[in-house]
């Protein structure tokens, strides 16, 4: 049986676009607009996530296990249209802290070091 380091390596490395997703649904469930509008407002850089490619990341996560939906208002008053609300598991807060653990010392490496600094 893999230990738990093991299944979370398993997993690694995330996508760019799988980790905005799981840091940003840290803070709580969100519809597919909402996980959209709060990755624009918490990261400055261009994602590349719009809905159309959310839904295919969503559906990766849920698949991995990584996200699950819950329950959530239903129906938005002005459009009734029925949304999904999705959170991470712990195993996805998990496997994103241990991404960010794996970027981090990427980037304090010396050739990283190198890089930024222009040699």
């Amino acid at each position: 049986m893999p230990s738990r380091s093991e299944k979370i390596s398993a997993f690694l490395p995330l996508s760019p676009q799988d980790l905005h997703v799981l840091l940003v649904l840290k803070d709580g469930p969100l519809h597919g607009y909402g996980i959209v509008r709060a990755a624009e407002e918490q990261f400055s850089e261009n994602l590349g996530l719009d809905i159309g490619t959310l839904y295919r990341i969503v559906a990766r996560l849920l698949e991995k296990g990584l996200i699950r939906e819950v329950p959530g208002a239903s129906r938005n008053p002005t459009d009734g249209r029925k949304r999904r609300f999705y959170r991470a598991t712990d195993l996805g807060m998990q496997v994103a802290r241990s991404e960010v653990e794996r970027l981090q010392a990427l980037l304090r490496s010396p050739q990283a070091a190198d890089l930024l600094e222009g040699s």
